[in-house]
């Protein structure tokens, strides 16, 4: 299971490739049916140990991410991996919560971020 520092690493990743700001974007594991996931309003570039909260792949999971059941759909079709999900400036849509932007699978979060930035820099197609 990625420890926190798994999360701040790959948090700071996207903040500098510029494909998160502010509170934009989130990041989950899920390994050994815990899913671990950033909490809902946590800035990606500067991750405390508090902004990750676990739970199980179905249930409630307080302070969960926005984009919690795309993350726990994204789980249910690819297995144990992580996910990251960032959107470049200006490409958050006004209203609720939805698909947006990009998300991408890995076996690890450094996985997911690295294909999140071959996908952006026109090296790959994301796969979630």
């Amino acid at each position: 299971m990625e420890d926190a520092e798994a999360f701040r690493a790959a948090g700071r990743t996207l903040y500098t490739f510029g494909l998160v700001k502010e509170a934009e974007g989130n990041l989950s594991t899920f390994r050994d049916g815990t899913l671990r996931i950033t909490r809902t309003g946590s800035r990606l570039a500067e991750l405390a140990d508090t902004d990750v909260v676990s739970g199980s792949l179905s249930g409630k999971l307080p302070g969960g991410s926005s984009d919690l059941a795309h993350h726990r759909r994204l789980y249910t079709t690819h297995g144990e991996g992580a996910v990251a999900h960032s959107h470049r400036p200006g490409s958050v849509p006004e209203g609720p919560p939805g698909e947006h932007g990009l998300y991408t699978f890995g076996t690890t979060l450094e996985e997911a971020v690295a294909r999140m930035i071959d996908h952006v820099r026109g090296f790959s197609r994301p796969d979630a």
